[in-house]
C-alpha cells in the first residue's frame, strides 16, 4: 500500500505545532507508521516564518513567555527552553533561571524556541518513518485528483514556482490573512505595507522623517518603538479609526478562578446563553476581586486617551488586570460559548465590544507602557483617532484627513493594521482568495472560513467537510471566535494531529499513553 503523505501550508508556529503534536501522537506506534510530510513555506526559515523571525530585541511578545508553548498540554515547555538557554549562557549559573513569570522576551528568542521544536520534530518523526521534505515557496493553487492513496482522492498543490506536489492530507497553516492596503499606497515611495521583520521594512526610513503608522495595536507599537530607538529626531503618530490601544498586562498571579470556570459550565448547561449572561458572569468575578466590570472597563467606554489609559492602568492594575486574568480564564470556553451565542449577538458582539475584548485579550507589555508615556512626554509620539484617509501628495510625503476636520502631512507611512480573518481582504492572487472563488473555501459571515467546528475540517460549499482538508488559527476563527492565540493553535493542533493518525494507530497510542 502506497504510503500516506501530509502537506502542511505554511511553515511558521502553527506548523510548528502540528508537527510536535503529530510526533507526540505517534510515538506510542512503531516506527514506519507514520506518513510523511511536506512543509510549504515562502520566508527565509521554517519554525518561525515571517511572524517570528530574526528581528530588533525591542520587538517583544504580547504574552508572558509561560504562555507560550506550541504543546498545549505542556504550557511550560517555552518557559524550561529560555532557562536552559539562561543556564547555558550563565555557564550553569541556577541565579539566571530566576526569571520573573510574567517576563516578555522578545519575538525573535521564541523564533529561535520554534526553529529549535520544528528541527527536534523533524528529527523524531524521521526516527518514527516519516521524511519531512521542506519546500521553500508559497502554495498558489490547490486541487482534488481522484486516486489518491488506497484510491482516494487526493490533492495537488502547486508551488509560486510551478512545481507540483501531491498529498492525501492537507493543513492550512499559514495563520491570518495579511494586512491590507486600505487607503491603495502600494508602490508609494515612503509606504511599508508590511512591518515584520520590523528592522528591515523600517531601515529605509529617513531618522529625521515625520512618521504616520496606520493602527494602534500591538503591531504599532512594535513599529513605534523600533523608530523611535532608531532615529532621535523622528516624531511618530499611530493613527486608528477608533483611537483605542490595548490595555496594559498587569501580573495578579495565575490560576483558573474556579467561581468563574464554574459559572461558564453552569452557563453552557443550562442553555440559553446570552451576552448578558457572560457579562454578568464576568462582573460577579471582578466583585469578587474587588472590582466592576464598570471600572475595568472605564477608559474604554468613556473613551479616555491613550496616555490617559496607560498612566492610570500603570497607578492603578487591579481593575484591568482582574479583567484580562478573567478574559483569559475563559479561553477554554470561548468556542462552546461562542457558537451557544445567538447569530444576532455574535454580530452585536464583534460590532460594538470585540475591539475592547481584544485590547484586554492582549494587553502591551508593562514595559511597552513605560516606553510609550516617555515618548509622549518628550514629544516624539502623538496618537490620532478619527483617520479617514490616506493620499499621496503631489510633492511627496503622504496627505491624512482625519473626521474632525484635521489633515496632516507625513514623510512615510507604515501599515500597521495588523493581519484579518475578512477572505475578502485577501489579495486577489492569494491562496486563500483561489480557495474561496472556486468553493473549496466558503467565507464564514463571522470571520474566516466555514469549518466543522468539532475536527476543524474545511466545510465546502455543499456544505459538507472534506475530510482530509484541515485549517489551524484565524481562518477557522468565525467558528471558534478566537483562535490566534499560541495555546488555541496548539491546541487545535493537537486536535488535528490526532485525527491523522490512522484509527488503528489511534488504539496503539491510546493504550501506551
Amino acid at each position: 500500500m502506497k504510503k500516506r503523505t501530509i502537506a502542511v501550508v505554511g511553515g511558521g508556529a502553527a506548523c510548528t505545532a502540528f508537527l510536535a503534536a503529530y510526533a507526540r501522537r505517534l510515538s506510542g506506534d512503531v516506527a514506519g507508521a507514520a506518513a510523511d510530510v511536506i512543509v510549504f513555506e515562502p520566508g527565509k526559515s521554517f519554525g518561525p516564518g515571517i511572524a517570528y523571525a530574526e528581528d530588533a530585541d525591542t520587538a517583544l511578545l504580547n504574552r508572558p513567555y509561560s504562555a507560550m508553548s506550541v504543546d498545549y498540554g505542556d504550557p511550560g515547555q517555552f518557559r524550561r527552553w529560555l532557562y536552559r538557554q539562561a543556564s547555558a549562557g550563565e555557564g550553569g549559573d541556577p541565579q539566571a533561571r530566576r526569571t520573573p513569570r510574567s517576563h516578555f522576551v522578545s519575538r525573535s528568542l521564541f523564533g529561535q524556541y520554534l526553529e529549535n521544536v520544528f528541527c527536534q520534530s523533524r528529527e523524531d518523526l524521521r526516527l518514527l518513518g516519516a521524511q519531512v521534505t521542506l519546500v521553500p515557496s508559497a502554495v498558489v493553487d490547490l486541487a482534488v485528483e481522484a486516486g489518491g492513496a488506497g484510491g482516494s482522492d487526493g490533492h495537488v498543490l502547486t508551488t509560486a514556482d510551478g512545481e507540483r506536489f501531491v498529498a492525501d492530507e492537507v493543513v492550512i497553516a499559514f495563520g491570518s490573512i495579511a494586512p491590507s492596503d486600505v487607503y491603495g499606497l502600494a508602490g508609494t515611495a515612503g509606504f511599508v505595507a508590511q512591518p515584520y521583520p520590523l528592522v528591515s521594512s523600517l531601515d529605509e526610513v529617513d531618522p529625521s522623517a515625520e512618521v504616520l503608522v496606520l493602527g494602534a495595536g500591538l503591531t504599532a507599537i512594535d513599529v513605534a518603538v523600533v523608530l523611535a530607538d532608531a532615529g532621535q529626531e523622528r516624531r511618530i503618530t499611530l493613527a486608528s479609526r477608533s483611537g483605542r490601544i490595548p490595555d496594559v498586562r498587569t501580573d495578579l498571579g495565575t490560576g483558573e478562578l474556579p467561581e468563574l470556570l464554574a459559572g461558564a459550565s453552569r452557563l453552557l448547561a443550562r442553555g440559553g446563553v446570552s451576552l448578558r449572561g457572560i457579562h454578568e458572569l464576568v462582573d460577579s468575578a471582578l466583585r469578587l476581586g474587588g472590582t466592576s466590570m464598570r471600572e475595568a472597563l472605564l477608559p474604554y467606554t468613556d473613551s479616555w486617551s491613550a496616555p490617559e489609559l496607560m498612566r492610570h492602568r500603570l497607578e492603578n492594575p487591579l481593575p484591568g488586570g482582574l479583567a484580562q486574568r478573567c478574559v483569559g480564564a475563559l479561553t477554554p470556553f470561548y468556542s462552546e460559548l461562542w457558537r451557544s451565542l445567538p447569530e444576532a449577538s455574535r454580530r452585536l458582539f464583534l460590532r460594538d465590544h470585540y475591539r475592547t475584548y481584544n485590547c484586554l485579550r492582549n494587553p502591551m507589555p508593562v514595559t511597552n507602557a513605560h516606553r510609550l508615556l516617555g515618548l509622549h512626554e518628550e514629544g516624539r509620539l502623538g496618537f490620532a483617532r478619527g483617520i479617514t484617509h490616506v493620499t499621496a501628495a503631489a510633492g511627496g510625503g503622504f496627505t491624512a484627513s482625519f473626521t474632525d476636520g484635521r489633515t496632516g502631512h507625513y514623510d512615510a507611512v507604515v501599515n500597521a493594521v495588523g493581519r484579518t480573518n475578512n477572505t475578502a481582504a485577501a489579495s486577489a492572487s492569494s491562496l486563500t482568495s483561489r480557495l474561496v472563488r472556486n468553493g473549496t473555501f466558503v467565507s464564514h459571515p463571522l470571520g474566516g472560513i466555514r469549518v466543522d467546528p468539532e475536527t476543524n475540517q474545511v466545510r465546502g460549499s455543499a456544505g459538507a467537510a472534506f475530510p482530509r482538508l484541515y485549517v489551524l488559527g484565524d481562518l477557522a476563527s468565525g467558528e471558534h471566535f478566537h483562535v490566534s492565540s499560541m495555546e488555541l493553535v496548539a491546541r487545535q493542533a493537537a486536535k488535528v494531529a490526532a485525527q491523522l493518525v490512522p484509527a488503528s494507530d489511534r488504539l496503539l497510542v491510546g493504550a501506551v499513553a
